[in-house]
């Protein structure tokens, strides 16, 4: 891409609640050394001042959602708005290097999706390694990969570069996935349509991790929420009907299902009997759903060109929940 003209690159924001962030993130747009960019911001009805502050900014192209869309769907909103041929979509938690945008375009290479190199925003002084996109086991529970770049599954959300009218032909967001899990189903698809996932380390994003929601996580203490809990369980039943072919659906859901039931008795003995309602809720929203579900995998499977053998070799074959619970003891719910 060097040797091209410079290509507009619309940067769309995602926002809620989250004007503090919001404000260090535009600066740090508007300060890029690529010039040719357009600035979207898509806010999920905040309470926060945030649509007021952002309707005086001339070069920003406010999108006012009527009520909380969640990730997918509002990110939908924000890249149908954009006219540029690339398009960036970042969480509002993020600050970006000066040199940001013009690494991202001189890393690009065709049917690619590329995941920026995060580093810790809390502290930034130090770059600690956040992510360069991060890996999946079979049932697409994410893990942390940092710099490894034979590991990589998806592109994390919080920075996402690719071409619109790929972002487009890839279906976009799955919008009934809400928030949580949806980064990972657009490069899983991706990667079944004959995608690849790069990393690019010459282009720094920072990150804070928790900006856009109000049920951060922090890492050192396993401190999550039952809402995450929910999310996480239903989207992840939701893909793996999508993605995957029928000779590993079935299989993959009868291993799934009795270590669900491992994991709500193991919450029952910790104490934590409150959140098996989310495992309930998670298997009957993907019962009432599932004539939309089969409605989109017959969509995602018509179109795939890779097999599911070649999928699996990026993905772990260790389950990455039982790793995180190894590592970082019993979740603590909020």
């Amino acid at each position: 891409m060097k040797n091209k003209l410079h290509p507009k690159v619309s940067v769309v924001i995602l926002n809620y609640n989250g004007l503090p962030f919001l404000k260090g993130c535009l600066k740090t747009v508007r300060s890029q050394t690529y010039k040719n960019i357009e600035i979207i911001v898509v806010d999920n009805n905040s309470t926060d001042g945030s649509q007021r502050y952002v309707r005086r900014q001339s070069d920003v192209v406010l999108i006012e959602n009527p009520e909380n869309y969640g990730y997918a769907r509002a990110n939908n909103i924000g890249v149908k708005k954009a006219t540029g041929e690339f398009v960036l979509i970042l969480n509002n938690d993020t600050e970006l290097n000066p040199n940001t945008i013009e690494e991202l375009v001189n890393c690009y290479e065709e049917k690619s999706i590329l995941s920026p190199l995060q580093l810790n925003l809390k502290n930034k002084h130090k770059r600690e390694v956040l992510c360069l996109g991060m890996g999946v086991d079979i049932f697409g529970y994410p893990y942390d990969i940092k710099l490894n770049p034979n590991k990589i599954f998806y592109a994390d959300g919080a920075a996402i570069f690719m071409k619109k009218k790929d972002f487009v032909k890839i279906g976009g967001f799955d919008e009934k996935l809400f928030i949580f899990f949806e980064d990972t189903d657009l490069s899983w698809r991706a990667r079944l349509y004959g995608y690849q996932i790069k990393q690019c380390i010459t282009s720094v994003v920072y990150h804070y991790g928790g900006g856009y929601l109000e049920y951060g996580e922090n890492k050192k203490n396993y401190v999550t929420s039952k809402f995450r809990r929910y999310q996480n369980e239903k989207n992840a039943i939701r893909n793996i009907i999508k993605n995957y072919s029928i000779p590993l659906v079935i299989p993959l859901l009868l291993i799934l299902f009795p270590i669900h039931l491992f994991e709500i008795l193991f919450l029952i003995i910790t104490g934590n009997r409150t959140v098996v309602k989310c495992y309930y809720d998670a298997y009957l929203w993907n019962i009432k759903n599932i004539d939309d579900t089969l409605k989109f995998r017959r969509n995602v499977q018509s179109k795939r060109s890779v097999s599911d053998l070649e999928i699996l070799k990026s993905m772990s074959l260790f389950y990455q929940k039982l790793l995180a619970l190894i590592k970082y003891g019993t979740p603590e719910f909020k």
